[in-house]
């Protein structure tokens, strides 16, 4: 984007905290590789506040919105309808989690719509490692909304899925709703505490950790005791600042294959570009835009 004008979209990242994100930096790399006019900002609203600000965005007819920790799962009221917006879609609906505001069919004012692009960001960021995400047994660190939009795509992969969590009871309730959405198609869903999580982890091909344990500013955090983590094992952390997170180091000294944050942010991020600009995206390959992304994010 060269300048700002009377015509220039916008677009933002709803959280708290935000001001880590690289979201920013790689939409609006984007914007000025395509030659679309548009501006993409963070905004941190506080909790009691942001129903006032999805009512801004909507007034004031944004193109679209990424939302992330903690608001993914305020878009949904306790009957699982949408709340804030007026349609889900159907991978929203089961995880309870949105991270992508959108219009339907591009119309802005329209119709608003939510979903999660977060279980294909973390499968290509998998894939783009060298790692085969299909047909393995996989432990999954929490239960929040990243993770249950990851445990769906995990299990309909048919893999061997163990929840991991501090609480038995939540994770039990994503396991019963992820058993029941696959009945018959795939493995039971395990669920473990992380008490319980270090006699059974030398179990598992893949360890995914989708929770924010380790995250700036509280980067010597790790959700994992070094003991839960072996030779030969694939580690992948969602958390990307920063990019080598406590859980990774451990998890490098021990000698396993690690996957780094970065690539499921920059994959979502592209799905969730598509949802706002079809038309600009659609004789790009990924590959392409998943490089300018990646060129912004470094400056």
């Amino acid at each position: 984007m060269a300048s700002i004008n009377g015509k220039t979209e916008t677009l933002c990242i709803f959280g708290h905290p935000v001001a880590h994100s690289k979201s920013p930096a790689m939409h609006n790399a984007l914007f000025a590789a395509l030659g679309i006019n548009a501006a993409y900002l963070p905004y941190a609203p506080e909790p009691e506040n942001f129903a006032e600000a999805v009512k801004g965005f909507k007034a004031m007819k944004f193109r679209g919105a990424n939302v992330t920790i903690p608001y993914k799962t305020e878009f949904i009221d306790e009957n699982g309808e949408p709340k804030l917006l007026d349609e889900l879609s159907g991978i929203s609906k089961f995880t309870q989690s949105v991270n992508t505001l959108y219009w339907k069919d591009g119309i802005v004012g329209g119709t608003l719509c939510g979903t999660t692009t977060d279980p294909y960001g973390c499968v290509r960021n998998l894939e783009e490692n060298g790692v085969n995400p299909s047909n393995k047994k996989i432990a999954l660190l929490g239960n929040g909304g990243a993770a249950k939009a990851i445990a769906y795509t995990i299990v309909e992969m048919q893999n061997k899925l163990t929840i991991v969590c501090r609480t038995k009871e939540k994770g039990q309730a994503l396991a019963d709703g992820l058993n029941q959405a696959f009945a018959n198609k795939a493995e039971q869903v395990q669920v473990a505490t992380f008490d319980e999580f270090v006699q059974i982890s030398a179990n598992f091909d893949i360890i995914i950790n989708a929770t924010s344990v380790g995250m700036s500013p509280n980067v010597d955090e790790s959700p994992l005791a070094e003991d839960s983590l072996h030779e030969g094992q694939v580690v992948c952390d969602i958390v990307y600042t920063p990019p080598m997170t406590k859980l990774l180091q451990t998890a490098k000294a021990k000698g396993c294959k690690i996957v780094t944050g970065e690539g499921m942010l920059v994959h979502q991020g592209l799905e969730s570009f598509k949802k706002w600009f079809p038309k600009e995206t659609e004789n790009k390959t990924n590959e392409e835009l998943v490089a300018i992304m990646r060129k912004g994010m470094q400056g």
